[in-house]
């Protein structure tokens, strides 16, 4: 199964219909989340998201418009001389295992629409 992301489209407006995302003013990093608007008061937004714990609110000049787009899973397979096989999510983890290393194998997804 592909993952997904979440790619910002610009400032929230009423028409779009999700996901949000919301954008950090504190430190002016965009924040990846992915934002589900149950009302809006006044400015205010009432807010759930997916990796936070109950209802919160937040201001609706830091909602930002975004679609969820593919992300290409990646990850390296060792493969070891007694035929056993370890998968790890980064190559610098993959090499600290080397003991009776057979070959390592790196693996990449490829999107719909990319490469032939």
């Amino acid at each position: 199964m592909t993952q997904k992301k979440l790619e910002i489209l610009g400032p929230y407006t009423l028409e779009h219909e999700g996901p949000y995302a919301i954008d950090s003013a504190i430190n002016a990093e965009v924040l990846f989340v992915k934002v589900n608007i149950h009302c809006i008061v006044d400015g205010i937004a009432f807010v759930t998201t997916e990796d936070r714990d109950g209802p919160w609110c937040v201001k609706t000049s830091h909602l930002m418009n975004a679609r969820e787009v593919p992300v290409a899973r990646e990850f390296w397979v060792n493969e070891y001389a007694g035929g056993g096989l370890s998968v790890y999510s980064s190559k610098e983890e993959a090499e600290n295992y080397k003991v009776c290393l057979r070959r390592r194998i790196h693996v990449r997804e490829v999107l719909p629409g990319e490469g032939a």
